[in-house]
């Protein structure tokens, strides 16, 4: 286990991770930002290009318009000259059978030259179709590859868009980010950010809560707790434990493994928490007690040890005593965490009930209680049930361990 109250290096470890994870998240956005950048431009190219093909859609247009006017204009000529032939071929004809027999090869030969010059006006007529259809077929491709690039560009432009999602989701990370490393940068805060009234941050004379600070186990997700430095006992405690109104009372048992409260209230550390610290490294537990006369005592463990889940959490060690407060808890050892344990219903969430209850049900004046179900502390009172105003515990590893 590491305090990060005593020691920087679990903040700097997180701190240069994230830092990073910042550093990657700036490269991959630079990364982005390029390819945003070379999609624009290609989508510049590909509007200039469409420009451009407008520009011959229109070229094309007038040519083929100049075109069906010559079209025509030739259709009218030739209809004209072929009207004209036609006349002289009649009169001819007319002049052949007025001569009754005589020469008739001068207007045949004429009708021959004029056959001939009515096939080269067809011809002419029929190459400028040819023409016409072919500017036709140039005119269908160039549409067609206008409206391929036209997809192109919308896809372009869809690309764009994604890739400016993807610049403001990274903008976003890079925020989230800075904030978190920011929030490393400054892991203590005033207890007053918990809670208005500081006066509840003062038990038993002792200090007021110093600082939340952030703990960090292996293989376990950091997690921030209150630490406090005890004159009597020496510095860098770590609240597991406090009752000072009642707000527990009302905690459900599947609360008590992961921890619930407010750091600044009553507040249960969880027992998965205890198990993991308790067990990784040697830790001695500190209870501070005060009653309904303003009288404090303090009962002191040096080896806290709780066990796992699947031995329902139970009290294995305390270690050697010291303390003024009487030693009400070693009764307790190889006791089940009654709370956690899915067959009991009764409320104590506590290792048994013999001789002390600290999570009980919360008196708000002095009394003697008839159960087990209360706060109380048997050695300190001749062995009676009499309610407390306000308890704590609180862990750190032994001075030896530090």
């Amino acid at each position: 286990m590491e305090f990060v109250g005593t020691s920087a290096q679990g903040i700097l470890k997180h701190k240069n991770k994230d830092e990073r994870k910042i550093s990657e998240l700036k490269r991959k956005l630079a990364e982005t930002e390029i390819n945003l950048k070379a999609q624009q431009e290609k989508g510049s190219m590909l509007e200039k290009c469409i420009k451009d093909k407008d520009d011959l859609i229109k070229t094309l247009q007038l040519s083929i318009d100049l075109v069906s006017q010559t079209k025509e204009m030739t259709i009218q000529k030739l209809q004209i000259q072929m009207m004209d032939l036609q006349s002289s071929l009649d009169l001819s004809r007319i002049a052949i059978k007025d001569n009754n027999g005589g020469s008739c090869a001068p207007a045949h030969d004429k009708v021959v030259k004029e056959r001939k010059e009515l096939n080269v006006e067809n011809g002419k007529f029929r190459e400028l179709n040819n023409q016409i259809v072919e500017i036709e077929k140039i005119l269908k491709s160039k549409e067609a590859e206008i409206a391929r690039l036209e997809f192109k560009i919308d896809e372009s432009k869809l690309k764009i868009v994604k890739l400016e999602g993807a610049v403001k989701a990274k903008d976003e990370k890079i925020v989230k980010m800075e904030e978190i490393l920011s929030e490393y940068n400054g892991t203590e805060y005033n207890g007053t950010e918990y809670n208005k009234d500081d006066d509840e941050f003062v038990f038993l004379g002792f200090s007021k809560v110093p600082s939340i600070k952030l703990v960090t186990l292996p293989n376990f997700e950091p997690f921030a707790s209150a630490f406090e430095d005890i004159p009597s006992a020496g510095r860098g405690w770590m609240v597991i434990q406090r009752r000072i109104d009642g707000s527990f009372d009302d905690v459900i048992n599947s609360k008590l493994k992961p921890g619930c409260g407010d750091l600044g209230g009553e507040f249960w550390l969880g027992l998965e928490k205890l198990h993991k610290m308790t067990t990784n490294r040697r830790m001695e537990l500190y209870i501070q007690l005060v009653d309904f006369d303003n009288v404090s005592a303090y009962a002191r463990y040096d080896h806290f040890v709780i066990g796992a889940a699947k031995e329902d959490y139970k009290l294995l060690c305390l270690g050697k005593y010291s303390g003024n407060a009487g030693d009400a808890f070693s009764s307790h050892i190889n006791q089940a965490f009654d709370g956690f344990n899915p067959f009991n219903f009764g409320p104590s969430k506590w290792w048994g009930t013999m001789n002390c209850n600290l999570n009980g049900i919360y008196q708000k004046s002095k009394v003697e209680l008839r159960t087990s179900d209360g706060i109380w502390w048997g050695n300190w009172n001749l062995g009676k049930r009499i309610s407390l105003k306000s308890c704590k515990m609180l862990i750190r590893p032994m001075p030896s361990q530090v």
